[in-house]
């Protein structure tokens, strides 16, 4: 692969900066450009589904994102047990 000298430049600072090598730093700017790209795509095909939705379709949508929202309130993610759990015995178990 050739590299413009000004990018080799970057990516040789890059790399000594983090202690890595160019190999490293190249191949996570690749997997970055990659992930952006799915994340893009992934973008327009959900716009793509929602500007496709007929009316029927959007009220059932915004019925279902309701309820869901109404159950995820609901939820209790942070309660703490008010009661000690009773923990595990360690060792071995005596055999009768």
């Amino acid at each position: 692969m050739s590299l413009d000298p000004e990018v080799l430049a970057i990516v040789d600072r890059l790399a000594a900066s983090e202690g890595s090598t160019r190999s490293a730093v190249m191949e996570r700017w690749l997997r970055q450009i990659v992930h952006r790209a799915k994340v893009s795509r992934l973008e327009e095909e959900t716009a793509s589904y929602y500007s496709a939705l007929t009316p029927a379709e959007r009220d059932e949508d915004a019925a279902l994102a309701g309820a869901s929202g109404d159950a995820a309130v609901a939820l209790d993610f942070d309660h703490r047990r008010t009661t000690p759990r009773r923990t595990r015995r360690t060792g071995k178990r005596r055999r009768r």
